[in-house]
């Protein structure tokens, strides 16, 4: 099963087909993520994120330095990858699913800000790939690792994709923001205190824009 997981990544991050949109049911999650946006969408289930390392890392990656692994956090957890985009295309969110149950209120956060319309996230193993890439690449004067992420983040207007990084092919997740700004990934939790899963707001909620993580309480 893991084999297969890693094998469909490797797919979705070549482009070779789309991620799939979800079918019914939802998690208890994902209905009270959809009911608070307020907003018209879809869910695309991306997989699975794998953390070998025990940390994940979540951030801009086209500083061309380590700037996105900066904050990792150790991370204990099975994670399933979800997105959901509005009708026309544009990423609303991202939602590393845990144990799915209803968040009831929020845990730890990992703030960054994006210079690229573009977030980074997975194994912190993946995230300093990237940034030993970008070394090797400027010692060859070969430029750095933004260049070599530009053609993946240029492709195409809207994304959401994983993509090898090299020599090893360790797989990062790759979203596009529509815009450039502060974010966070922010740790929902259920009313026992697990965690729920991980969301990164991108758009807020349909009336007034709030993050749908300042929904809710603060754990104590």
């Amino acid at each position: 099963m893991r084999l297969l997981s890693r094998c469909l990544s490797s797919l979705l991050g070549l482009g070779l087909f789309s991620a799939p949109i979800l079918a019914e049911p939802l998690s208890p999650a994902r209905i009270w993520l959809v009911e608070s946006a307020a907003r018209p969408g879809n869910w695309h289930d991306h997989g699975q994120l794998a953390l070998p390392s025990g940390s994940i890392f979540v951030g801009d990656p086209t500083w061309g330095d380590d700037y996105h692994i900066r904050d990792p956090r150790r991370l204990d957890a099975s994670l399933q990858v979800f997105t959901r985009t509005a009708p026309e295309g544009d990423n609303l969110l991202i939602w590393l699913e845990a144990n799915g149950n209803r968040p009831a209120k929020t845990g730890e956060k990992i703030e960054f800000g994006v210079d690229a319309a573009t977030i980074a996230l997975g194994d912190l193993g993946a995230g300093q790939a990237l940034v030993d890439l970008g070394t090797t690449l400027q010692d060859q004067g070969k430029g750095d690792s933004f260049e070599w992420l530009m053609p993946a983040i240029q492709e195409q207007r809207n994304f959401a994709r994983w993509l090898p990084i090299p020599p090893a092919d360790q797989p990062i997740f790759l979203v596009s923001t529509g815009n450039d700004g502060g974010y966070a990934a922010v740790w929902l939790l259920d009313e026992r205190g697990a965690l729920s899963g991980i969301l990164i707001d991108i758009m807020g909620r349909q009336p007034d824009l709030k993050f749908l993580d300042t929904l809710l309480p603060a754990a104590r």
